[in-house]
């Protein structure tokens, strides 16, 4: 956790904590921030320079600049992928003067080296993420998600109590689990808003809103 002025940071991977096992991140998740930003504080830098950005924000508004300059803004349940490279860092403020931001922000390694994917952005409303699992992010990109230079997958859900999902996994991949708001069952474990949990060598994700 760290507090900037009127600005929080919580940080899901601790890169300064020896004894931390997932300090490097989780497979090509090298980041995880949840940002709640004062009026007009920006998101807190990355050390990584040669990374994809994919940032959601769930409340309020944000402005951003990207590498060449160009200024955009990002509002409640859009999600945008952008790159930072070495000489072109990703800058990102809460767009408001008075109001609060709650933003969402992971950072994902490239897959090849050199890659020029152009900015994106996109708003999936709360309808298309109700009681599924909705493809957000993905290598493919296209009209149903944004595209990113990795072998990965990021999906968003609104869930209603009661509501449970199963995602299948391949032999051979992981997956993370972030509760943005709210509480739901994994297997044994209760998770509340914020509360994040890596799945290694398990058939499916498998969890239940409550």
């Amino acid at each position: 956790h760290l507090r900037h002025g009127i600005s929080d940071t919580w940080m899901t991977f601790d890169p300064d904590n020896p004894i931390d096992p997932l300090r490097r991140g989780f497979h090509a998740l090298e980041s995880l921030n949840e940002e709640r930003l004062g009026p007009k504080m920006a998101l807190h830098p990355h050390a990584q320079e040669e990374i994809e950005i994919i940032t959601y924000v769930h409340e309020g508004a944000l402005l951003h600049q990207d590498g060449t300059g160009g200024l955009g803004r990002l509002g409640p349940g859009e999600f945008q992928r952008a790159s930072a490279r070495r000489g072109s860092p990703y800058r990102a403020m809460n767009g408001s003067m008075i109001g609060p931001a709650h933003v969402l922000q992971s950072c994902i390694a490239f897959r090849n080296a050199g890659t020029r994917i152009p900015q994106e952005q996109r708003f999936f409303p709360l309808a298309d993420r109700e009681g599924i699992l909705r493809i957000v992010v993905s290598s493919v990109g296209g009209q149903d998600s944004l595209r990113i230079d990795q072998d990965a997958r990021l999906y968003s859900s609104i869930l209603l109590p009661g509501h449970h999902l199963i995602h299948e996994l391949n032999s051979g991949r992981g997956a993370w689990l972030h509760v943005v708001k709210g509480r739901i069952r994994l297997g044994d474990h209760d998770l509340r808003t914020g509360d994040g949990a890596a799945l290694e060598n398990e058939p499916a994700v498998s969890f239940t809103a409550q």
